[in-house]
């Protein structure tokens, strides 16, 4: 070991690293290897901070400030029971622990650059209160609910699990004992029930106001990914003055935001305060270099491509991406952006490409739909291409062809995976169910490969590839058809579904949403518990929806009794 040179005993340690990105945990048993091997890999294990909701449980404010041992037993007894993970750890040791692990943050809070709060399990209490409303029929016949719906309490903040206090105390030592810390991933709670959460907007709200508070002397905040923020909570933050202040402050010095959002606010007037609050806040990023917007929408069916929600007309209008136009604004630093499972309408997306044509390099669009709703008796419905056997009017927009318009956009990069369109009343809709989705040149090529193509970038495609290009076999021309068709083994095909595929592309080369899945650039964002405590909450409101929806069959019916819900 001793002969090994320290740059080669790096290089081994570092693959060990890439090879062990989905677990972390993995690579820790060889930081007992030897000094060397602790020094090399000290780095990259305490990279990022990960603070879940079980972190902020074992932290209770009496246990880290109690100065007298003489207490310890009345600390511990205290801690016990209240889902402080000591229940088990009784005085002088308790107390110990915590006071070491303040001290452990202090020893490799040097080495973090990025904080990775998950607070997805974190419930409200309007929620547990919604659901048990919504139960409290079915208990005095099915009992089992109590103990059930009770469980769930001990998710919300409180005085028996952690307050704001204990949480905003958490963060600033943390903040605090990591001055290099530029990179955050903040996970806020995913409601399952309800609607409006505050808890949400809470603990947005305090950990924003936290970043204000860090010493001068640490490094300034450069990247930031916010998931499962709501139009409510960017809404009720802009709303507030001492909020809005520490939110512009901590957006000021950001280049890489992602931003994963949740639509539920139906009204006009609040969808049109959430639009110009949420751009309002992103072109405080003055320096911002690359963004990522990812939507609400769940995986569609890429063999249609097309998608009718059947709501009314206010709310099909809240599940789009919408766009503020500053006629202010004249510079943009921005250089890649990547709209992700969003409906959009047609002029929102080419006003949000134009704001920043004149730096703007590379472009993603995955999984995005046009909204196409209201159309003009000449048929007249933005198109992605547009259609060759239609004229094109002033007040229709076909994507591809007025990108190419937008003056001074010049993409180097440009990648389109699952484009599609949200439909409000396809029966009115003369294009329906065609749009521009069938390739009528005959070379049958895939509808996201053509968006590319018309836009007119350099594309490989089948028919200008490369003479090098390998793996190629060619067959003679059909009787009818001119036209030089490809053979393509399944490498070939890959190489050519990378040439305008977003999802194959960014597989290698990903300048936007790869901050999501790996904040510090070497281990995914992974917190195993955290999805099973999501998955025990969403199984016991499912149960229940269930018991309910027996109940009302058996009371319409009058056959039988409840059964008694199965033991875990």
């Amino acid at each position: 070991m001793d002969s090994l040179p320290a740059e080669l005993l790096n290089l081994i340690l570092l693959w060990d690293i890439r090879m062990c990105r989905c677990e972390k945990n993995s690579i820790l048993p060889l930081r007992l290897v030897c000094k060397a091997f602790d020094e090399i890999l000290k780095p990259y294990v305490f990279k990022t901070i990960q603070l879940e909701f079980s972190r902020f449980l074992r932290q209770r404010r009496g246990a880290i400030e109690a100065k007298d041992w003489d207490e310890e037993g009345k600390i511990a007894r205290d801690l016990q029971g209240n889902g402080s993970g000591l229940d088990v750890v009784w005085g002088h040791e308790a107390i110990w622990k915590l006071t070491m692990d303040r001290e452990g943050l202090k020893r490799v809070g040097g080495c973090c650059e990025a904080l990775y709060l998950d607070l997805m399990v974190v419930r409200d209490e309007e929620e547990i209160t919604r659901l048990t409303n919504v139960f409290q029929g079915l208990i005095p016949k099915v009992p089992e609910l109590v103990p059930l719906l009770a469980s769930l309490r001990k998710y919300c903040m409180n005085e028996s699990t952690f307050d704001e206090t204990d949480f905003k105390e958490l963060v600033e030592n943390v903040l605090d004992a990591t001055p290099n810390m530029r990179r955050l991933k903040l996970n806020l709670p995913f409601q399952v029930v309800g609607q409006q959460s505050r808890t949400a907007t809470l603990l947005l709200a305090t950990t924003i106001a936290a970043l204000t508070k860090r010493p001068e002397e640490a490094k300034g905040l450069d990247t930031l990914v916010l998931d499962h923020v709501s139009d409510t909570t960017i809404i009720d933050i802009c709303n507030n003055p001492m909020d809005l202040g520490n939110a512009i402050q901590a957006f000021s010095g950001l280049k890489h935001l992602v931003l994963s959002m949740k639509r539920q606010e139906a009204r006009d007037a609040r969808q049109v305060v959430f639009t110009k609050h949420l751009w309002f806040l992103i072109r405080k990023a003055t320096d911002l270099e690359s963004l990522c917007l990812i939507g609400w929408n769940v995986k569609r069916d890429i063999a249609t491509r097309t998608h009718l929600h059947g709501v009314s007309a206010n709310v099909w209008n809240m599940r789009s991406l919408p766009f503020h136009v500053d006629e202010s604004r004249t510079s943009s630093r921005l250089r890649f952006l990547e709209l992700k499972r969003v409906d959009i309408d047609p002029r929102s997306l080419l006003n949000l490409v134009a704001e920043s044509a004149r730096s703007l390099k590379e472009l993603y669009l995955n999984e995005v739909y046009l909204k196409v709703g209201d159309h003009n008796a000449s048929g007249g419905t933005s198109l992605w291409l547009g259609h060759g056997d239609l004229r094109k009017t002033e007040d229709v927009i076909w994507v591809a062809q007025d990108l190419r318009k937008i003056e001074g956009l010049e993409l180097d990069v440009l990648r389109a995976t699952g484009l599609g369109y949200d439909e409000f009343d396809p029966e009115t809709n003369p294009m329906h169910p065609n749009y521009d989705l069938v390739d009528y040149s005959g070379r049958n090529r895939p509808f996201d490969q053509r968006q590319k193509s018309v836009q007119g970038q350099a594309v490989r495609i089948c028919h200008k590839l490369p003479p090098s290009f390998p793996n190629l076999q060619t067959s003679p021309a059909s009787s009818h058809q001119s036209i030089r068709k490809t053979v393509l083994d399944p490498s070939s095909v890959k190489y050519l579904k990378k040439e305008y595929d977003a999802e194959t592309f960014q597989k290698s080369h990903n300048t936007t949403s790869h901050f999501k899945r790996c904040i510090d650039g070497y281990f995914f964002n992974h917190n195993e518990q955290a999805l099973k405590e999501l998955q025990n909450i969403i199984t016991v409101a499912d149960r229940g929806m269930t018991l309910l929806s027996e109940e009302i069959d058996r009371a319409r019916n009058g056959t039988g009794v409840l059964p008694r819900l199965p033991t875990r």
